[in-house]
């Protein structure tokens, strides 16, 4: 019997939360604010969900626990790189362009052997990093899948959106890039990019480290404020540094320093340049293996709202 695909699984998991529940298409879509019709294909595997607010929100209808709120982020994020890729292969069949061979070039250099576990990452102030346990890490068919998934979220969302975002920022054949991938989670070392900071100065990022991320992750202007100035709309982003911060609500206190996609009202003169928790990012460890700790200090704003030069 042949496993399963991405999106079957996430369907699957969908009518096992909402089996729980005893509640009827229609009384649960009106709940999350979308169509009967719509909730229905999510959950017989007709379709996919374009963001995860829809499934958060139908997880705490089901009043899932955290641990299945984590599973079905999971699902949900390889039922997204099917879903993109198979869209790729429609486009290149109706252009006739043989682009599997460039794309298999691009697999072959980034799909890697399982790396031994990594040592226990420490912060420059002698704080010990936050482990993220309950995983196995010695799985190397999902490993495998899970590189694959990754990847072609990488190819479709990642580099498209990187030259929109920052001008000058090379391409993923001209960039170095190297896999990470323990577990179920994955990031991607990239050097060679070019992330002009306006926030700090015109500083320029060379190297930055991609992850998969929970969509519209809210960025903050410091670790320590609730103040809200962009956010992360994709479901994988770049980020260049961690600090610690003020502990987020899965009790961790790692936070990402990054760009978000869209600046919130009146907060456009940050240029979108702001910190993530540890929360909104899957990685196999946080802080993320290998990722420098931000040692410059977030320059409050004036009275303007603006960033002091």
């Amino acid at each position: 019997m042949s496993e399963p695909s991405a999106v079957e699984d996430l369907a699957s998991y969908l009518r096992e939360l909402k089996a729980k529940t005893g509640r009827s298409y229609d009384a649960l879509a009106k709940r999350l604010g979308i169509s009967k019709s719509a909730l229905h294909r999510y959950c017989s595997g007709d379709g996919v969900p374009p963001r995860f607010t829809v499934l958060e929100q139908f997880a705490k209808e089901c009043r899932a626990n955290r641990q299945e709120l984590i599973e079905l982020h999971r699902r949900w994020v390889r039922a997204q790189a099917t879903e993109a890729e198979s869209r790729v292969a429609r486009q290149d069949q109706e252009r006739g362009e043989p682009e599997w061979e460039e794309r298999d070039a691009v697999r072959s250099r980034l799909v890697a052997a399982e790396p031994e576990d990594p040592p226990p990452v420490i912060g420059t102030r002698g704080r010990p990093a936050i482990l993220r346990g309950g995983r196995s890490r010695t799985r190397p068919v999902q490993v495998v899948l899970t590189v694959l998934a990754v990847l072609s979220l990488t190819m479709l969302l990642v580099w498209p959106f990187e030259s929109g975002r920052d001008e000058g920022v090379k391409t993923a054949e001209q960039a170095s890039v190297v896999s990470m991938t323990v577990g179920a989670h994955s990031c991607t070392i990239r050097r060679g990019v070019r992330h002009v900071d306006a926030r700090q100065g015109g500083h320029v990022w060379s190297t930055d480290f991609v992850c998969a991320n929970r969509p519209e992750a809210p960025l903050y202007l410091t670790v320590d404020t609730t103040e809200k100035i962009a956010i992360l709309d994709t479901p994988k982003s770049w980020f260049v540094c961690w600090t610690f911060g003020r502990v987020q609500s899965d009790g961790g206190n790692i936070w990402y320093y990054t760009r978000g996609d869209r600046s919130e009202p009146g907060k456009e003169s940050w240029s979108g340049w702001g910190f993530v928790g540890a929360e909104h990012v899957d990685a196999p460890i946080h802080p993320v293996s290998a990722m420098p700790e931000c040692e410059f200090v977030p320059v409050p704003p004036t009275e303007t709202g603006k960033p002091r030069e």
